[in-house]
């Protein structure tokens, strides 16, 4: 017997996905502060996205196209790819970053993979498709889990050390330039309790903002904690890579 819906968890992810809509941009304070994980991820990626992101640059696995922003801040021109529109964002391609047989050979300057590789179930395929679509001398720049709940069911696969991405990365034939391992385990326990509080009252007059306000200085501080704590970087929240396609 296929048991019932749970409606409280319906309804929460319900809430959780209107805020996300609601503060879809990387840049949106209240989404990049809304967690220690969040912000730990927006604090590391943004130097790197501003250092390495150049020219044509395709968004890989762009989902609400929270990069776009970011992206055309240093390139010069954006494109997408995904499996459907979500939200308000239609992507240049629609297709599988597994299999994007559609977009030409040797085409991008960049190519941009947030938080996408632990949801396909052949991440080898994929990296060997951005490769191909770069540029010799083009540059992937790429973001992983390390520490995360199970998220986006069904298709949640995999989590990275590391190693493991630098290893993923030079398998597919990249030159890997950049390892940076960012955020722990009070980022990561963070996150889960910012879902909840403010997560749940942002869309409250007054309350919701005071909520979202305190809780960024929250945010910033468990940051500052696992910094501290975890000098090692033995237990990130994630991983970010930059690789370049040899000449």
């Amino acid at each position: 017997m296929t048991r019932p819906p749970n409606k409280v968890l319906h309804w929460f992810k319900r809430s959780r996905e209107a805020f996300l809509d609601a503060h879809a941009d990387a840049a949106d304070w209240q989404g990049r502060m809304l967690s220690g994980a969040t912000y730990a991820f927006w604090a590391a990626t943004r130097p790197i996205m501003e250092a390495h992101c150049h020219g044509l640059v395709l968004d890989a696995g762009s989902g609400r196209g929270a990069w776009q922003r970011t992206i055309l801040a240093t390139a010069t021109t954006y494109e997408s790819i995904d499996l459907a529109p979500r939200h308000d964002h239609v992507p240049t391609w629609i297709g599988d970053v597994c299999s994007m047989s559609q977009v030409p050979n040797g085409r991008y300057d960049t190519v941009v993979c947030h938080q996408v590789l632990e949801h396909v179930r052949r991440p080898a395929d994929a990296l060997e498709h951005m490769r191909r679509v770069l540029k010799p001398g083009g540059l992937l720049i790429v973001s992983v889990p390390h520490l995360s709940r199970r998220h986006e069911l069904p298709n949640d696969y995999f989590r990275y050390t590391q190693e493991g991405l630098a290893s993923a990365m030079s398998d597919a034939g990249f030159a890997v330039e950049r390892i940076v391992a960012y955020g722990g385990v009070f980022a990561f326990v963070h996150h889960q309790t910012s879902m909840l509080v403010p997560g749940l009252f942002t869309g409250v007059p007054l309350i919701g903002r005071l909520l979202l306000t305190l809780n960024a200085a929250l945010s910033w501080t468990v940051v500052r904690l696992d910094e501290v704590l975890d000098r090692a970087q033995l237990l990130p929240t994630g991983v970010i890579a930059v690789g370049r396609n040899p000449t």
